[in-house]
């Protein structure tokens, strides 16, 4: 129990700034309660929790009573749904009462209560077992296929009904092809090959060179490994050929070329092919890739093939190209408002007048607050529009949300460090909240100081403009003596945590990077080193995040000639990454080097990190933000000084989520 408490409190440093320093009595009591029920005191926990009954967190209580019975107890359950309908707590008993039948062969039960509502893979292949079980055998078989022909692994549940179909007559060799490629797709190729088990024959071999192509695409460059006697091998090609496009697309094309003609591709494969290996030559900026996607035929030419025709000509500074494809662009769909700004800018760099419509639409795009929006009012030699407008809602509003039973009860889970609970509680409101109640919410979200969750509700609502809410200054001293002792600006260091983490002290990203400034754990260590402090603090404490987040930006910003947009990409990329792409360019204008970064994620990353800056040194009182220093608007395609070891061996991962300004 003491150790239970001394997680609580460990846990309770890293919250948001709602917790209380000191648990309150009936926090006390609540945390006193279920450790009586976890050291079996059950007479000790009925009479604690019968002291809370008034207690927010009661039905918490209550339902863990109900689950200590293993759910034998159905008018309690029964009782426990009416009392609180439609709740968090109430969704998670029905899942977990729904489980608790198969285990005990209750079949009729479980469809007597079912609820198709409750969906999970899980219950849903209980489901189909339970109807089986009880006499409709066609019923069930006939609603298998579309729980097997996916491209991941089942649940343990459905292991059984799964066996039945595999050997019945609804079961078809295709359903196993089709599952072949699917998992592949999501590079599970464990499940790929278990999948080749229930084929033969032609689909067998070939299911088993998309396997091999998938591991090893350099195959493809055999054609006796494809014999075109077997008309499933075209699959195992295209599946290669996107394997191998992705980091050697000149290879791709060249194993394309061998193939091509070998097998009868319909016309789409073709084109599908083509202009995805035509996208990776563009990726790259080969020679060749402006002149193949223009080959394609015209219902190709897609947004994504004409942008990349304009990032080409951007690259080779060809500015009547960048109006040739944008005006093209224009003409498949109410073109996004950024290409306005490469409209105006490549008539000047012809020395043209640009005709009317292009000028409009850049002034008004000088009013946006955005990235190019920025950058139109620099080049206009204006103010930079940052428009602040708080969410619209009334005080009744505000207090109906901030009184629902699931903001009151993620307000105190979150007091108490119950933080995974309060999560599924406020998402269970987002789930039932119009536009008003998630501006309300945002609000709410934001007077906790539970900043992620405010970002996140209103951009669901569809605000933008909320700039107190959007863009918060959480631990402004912390990040202001970081920026001091590193010698960079606070409003950049506030700008990557908003990016990287949108202030989520416990975020963690897939890839392992951890904290407000979503540092990869070897490359915290690296820098802890680097810099000589203690590498065995929490990533997850805010000050130490700070700390080492500030450091490791500094070394990237003094590799990277002292270039935000360089040391921005770094920092997203990996500093190997953007040395390459440095060292492919010629000298470019900065705004140019930004719109041409291979990278889509990190090239988004790096524009919203530059105009979230604009907004910090607004907000952080600068009178004229901007969104790039004179020093910073040209750079030189070679460094002039090799990166130490130490710079060189750092790399960070990190995976940024994407919002719009």
């Amino acid at each position: 129990m003491l150790l239970i408490r001394s997680l609580i409190v460990a846990i309770i440093m890293f919250l948001p700034t709602l917790v209380l320093a000191k648990l309150s009595h009936n926090q006390q009591t609540y945390i006193d309660a279920l450790d009586a029920l976890k050291d079996g005191q059950v007479e000790v926990f009925d009479k604690l929790s019968h002291s809370l009954s008034d207690y927010v967190l009661s039905p918490y209580l209550e339902y863990e009573r109900i689950k200590l019975n293993d759910y034998q107890d159905i008018e309690a359950i029964k009782a426990f749904i009416l009392k609180y309908p439609d709740q968090s707590i109430t969704h998670r008993l029905k899942v977990e009462w729904l489980s608790s039948f198969p285990k005990k062969e209750k079949w009729q039960a479980f469809l007597d209560n079912y609820d198709e509502n409750l969906y999970s893979r899980e219950l849903r292949c209980y489901y189909l077992r339970a109807l089986y079980k009880t006499g409709k055998q066609q019923a069930a078989l006939k609603q298998t296929k579309d729980m097997w022909v996916v491209g991941r692994s089942a649940p343990k549940a459905c292991d059984p009904i799964f066996k039945v179909w595999l050997t019945s007559s609804y079961f078809k060799s295709e359903y196993a092809y089709e599952r072949v490629k699917l998992a592949l797709a999501r590079r599970k190729t464990s499940l790929a090959s278990y999948s080749t088990n229930f084929l033969k024959g032609d689909q067998k071999q070939a299911a088993a060179m998309m396997i091999w192509a998938h591991k090893n695409p350099a195959i493809l460059s055999s054609t006796k490994r494809f014999p075109t006697a077997n008309p499933y091998m075209k699959d195992a090609i295209i599946h290669g050929l996107k394997r191998r496009v992705r980091k050697q697309p000149d290879a791709a094309l060249a194993y394309w070329k061998k193939h091509r003609n070998r097998f009868n591709f319909s016309p789409e494969e073709i084109h599908k092919v083509e202009q995805r290996i035509y996208l990776g030559l563009a990726r790259q900026y080969d020679k060749n890739a402006s002149k193949l996607l223009s080959s394609l035929r015209d219902e190709y030419n897609s947004e994504e093939v004409l942008e990349w025709q304009i990032r080409v000509s951007l690259r080779n500074r060809d500015w009547p190209s960048v109006v040739r494809w944008i005006e093209q662009l224009s003409q498949t769909k109410e073109m996004d408002s950024d290409w306005h700004y490469w409209h105006y800018k490549a008539y000047l760099k012809q020395d043209q007048e640009p005709p009317q419509i292009v000028k409009q639409n850049f002034t008004k795009l000088s009013k946006e607050r955005s990235y190019y929006g920025f950058l139109a009012s620099e080049m206009l030699g204006q103010s930079l529009t940052l428009t602040n407008i708080p969410v619209p809602i009334s005080q009744d509003m505000h207090l109906k949300v901030q009184n629902l039973p699931e903001i009151n009860r993620a307000k105190e889970l979150l007091a108490i460090g119950h933080r995974q609970q309060a999560h599924k509680e406020w998402q269970f409101a987002v789930n039932k909240l119009d536009q008003q109640g998630l501006m309300a919410l945002a609000r709410v979200a934001s007077d906790w100081g539970w900043h992620n969750r405010a970002i996140r509700a209103v951009i669901d609502a569809n605000h933008w403009n909320d700039l107190a809410i959007r863009f918060p200054t959480p631990y402004q001293s912390t990040f202001g003596k970081a920026a001091t002792k590193v010698e960079l600006p606070s409003s950049w260091l506030f700008a990557i945590a908003r990016q990287e983490s949108a202030f989520s002290e416990q975020a963690q990203s897939s890839a392992g990077a951890r904290g407000l400034m979503q540092l990869m754990p070897a490359t915290a260590r690296q820098t802890a080193r680097k810099i000589g402090i203690s590498s065995r603090s929490s990533l997850y404490d805010p000050d130490y995040n700070i700390r080492l987040g500030s450091s490791y930006l500094s070394m990237m910003h003094k590799r990277f000639k002292k270039n935000r947009a360089l040391a921005t990409a770094a920092y997203n990329a990996g500093p190997h990454r953007v040395d390459s792409w440095i060292k492919s360019s010629t000298a470019l204008p900065i705004d140019v080097w930004i719109e041409t970064i291979p990278y889509d994620e990190t090239r988004r990353y790096v524009k919203n990190v530059l105009a979230f800056d604009a907004i910090y040194q607004y907000k952080l009182g600068q009178k004229e933000p901007k969104l790039f220093y004179n020093h910073e608007k040209i750079y030189l395609g070679k460094h002039s000084r090799k990166a130490s070891n130490d710079e060189a061996d750092l790399d960070n991962k990190a995976i940024a989520s994407i919002d719009a300004l």
